[in-house]
């Protein structure tokens, strides 16, 4: 019995070869760079979007603080607004006085009687718009506070390193021959104000013009309004107790056979006389 052994033929082991592996590596380079690169740009564009919604919310929060100061303005406050620099970036001096504000400064309750707001040369040739508050007042001398020796309690930076920041005031008493390119960039009236104050802002990385423009209240002193109103009051409470003197009285507080006027001595109905006091009975008038 013969016994033949046959030799399989040997299965082949092909692996991958070294170009393969190197295109595998780049492609799959290739598409971990795109993905990274798409994903860091979709956080860029929140970040930016981010960026663009706080600077929205701070400008919106700083024209609304304007808007509220002027209008909160005290019929008494002094006004002033006056250029600090002729060349750009041009600078201002924007001072309110006989303003009252209180407010709590880390802790420590403060009381400021007039306040400025100004504007800082940057070294990025742009500017901070700076709030300062002073205890005292600071519109009585023609030197600055500075000068003076007089430092502010209180100093808030509003807005950093915008590219523009104009003031223009309007009176309206002058508005029939005075066009809008016309309109003074100072003011320098203690006893008046401008009816409109015209803000021009240009944020940082901007270069569009944003323009507010505020209505300053009319000037009144608060004292003769005080006194207005309880002239006004004493004048209601007056008519309203003239009103129901002249009238009869209730019939249970009626003496029986008299009339709902007190009488005289001759028997005849007295009258208040227009010219003398008050008689007796009537309720006084107070002619204004």
């Amino acid at each position: 019995m013969k016994v033949e052994f046959r030799q399989l033929p040997a299965r082949s082991a092909k692996g991958f070869s070294l170009f393969e592996l190197v295109i595998a590596i780049a492609i799959a380079g290739f598409v971990l760079t795109s993905i990274f690169k798409i994903a860091d740009g979709s956080v860029r564009a929140n970040s930016k979007m981010v960026d663009i919604q706080n600077e929205e919310i701070e400008r919106d929060a700083f024209f609304s603080f304007l808007r509220n100061h002027f209008d909160s303005l005290p019929g008494d406050a002094i006004f002033n607004l006056r250029n600090t620099s002729n060349s750009e970036p041009y600078t201002s001096e924007l001072t309110f006085q006989n303003t009252p504000v209180s407010f709590n400064w880390g802790g420590v309750p403060i009381a400021a009687q007039a306040t400025r707001l100004i504007t800082i040369p940057t070294v990025t040739d742009g500017l901070d718009i700076v709030l300062e508050y002073y205890d005292v007042q600071i519109l009585d001398s023609d030197e600055g506070p500075a000068e003076r020796g007089i430092d502010p309690i209180a100093t808030v930076t509003l807005l950093s390193d915008v590219r523009l920041f104009e003031w223009t005031v309007l009176d309206v008493r002058n508005y029939d021959n005075t066009e809008r390119d016309e309109w003074p960039y100072e003011w320098d009236a203690p006893n008046q104000r401008p009816s409109y104050v015209e803000l021009t802002v240009i944020f940082e990385n901007g270069d569009r013009r944003v323009k507010r423009l505020f209505w300053i209240p009319k000037k009144s002193n608060p004292r003769t309004s005080m006194s207005a109103l309880q002239n006004s009051a004493r004048s209601a409470r007056s008519n309203s107790g003239g009103a129901g003197g002249g009238g009869a009285r209730p019939g249970g507080n009626r003496q029986p056979g008299t009339g709902s006027r007190p009488t005289g001595g001759s028997g005849g109905t007295q009258r208040p006389s227009t010219g003398g006091g008050p008689t007796s009975g009537s309720t006084p008038r107070i002619s204004r």
